[in-house]
This record gives C-alpha cells, structure tokens and sequence, in this order.
C-alpha cells in the first residue's frame, strides 16, 4: 500500500529475498544503533526499511494488490475492487461475506 509494506501480502522478488538473507544481520545492527535497541515495529516494517534504507534494493509499487483498512481503502470491506486480498477481517462471518463478493475468476470456492 501507499504507506509501503503491510503484513497482509508481502511480495518479493528472488533478487530482494537472497539481499536481504545475506544482509539482514546489517539491518538488525544499523536499526539497534538508530533505536538505541531494538525498534518497537512489526516485521513487515521491518524487512520494508531493511531492504530499502540498509540494502538499497529498488522497490517497484503496485498498490492495487492490497485493500486494506489501514491503506486508504474506502471500499474493502466490499472485497469487489479487484485487489488480490483484503484485510482485516475480524470475524468468520465478515470474512466468508468477502469470500463471496471477491472475483476468483474460474476458481470455485
């Protein structure tokens, strides 16, 4: 999302994935310098300014794979704007409603 990594779909490339396994414990010294100890973030955020700030691997946005509360999506909770997922959901009832509002295609759920 516009906002950069969120949790729900996290995609990388090969190129990104083999950087950061051979860089991460660069990430994990330059973070624990810059928060006097270990940052208070999530994962995602985490690997997102590793990559970015540490590693420097170039980051191609397409925010349209994610429709999130979080992201500035009006609409998420309808699960029709042809995103790949949608989140949160917390309940089985809200979450089998997007199940069947979402396109899949030939897939049959």
């Amino acid at each position: 999302c516009k906002f950069g990594l969120h949790g729900p779909v996290e995609v990388f490339s090969q190129r990104a994935v083999l950087t950061w396994a051979a860089g991460s414990a660069k990430c994990v010294q330059h973070f624990d310098k810059l928060c006097s100890g270990p940052c208070l973030w999530g994962e995602d955020m985490f690997i997102d300014q590793c990559l970015e700030k540490v590693l420097l691997v170039k980051r191609v946005d397409n925010w349209k794979m994610l429709s999130e509360a979080h992201c500035d999506s009006d609409d998420w909770q309808e699960c029709k704007n042809g995103a790949v997922a949608f989140h949160p959901f917390k309940s089985p009832e809200k979450y089998l409603a997007c199940m069947v509002n979402a396109d899949f295609g030939d897939v049959r759920v």
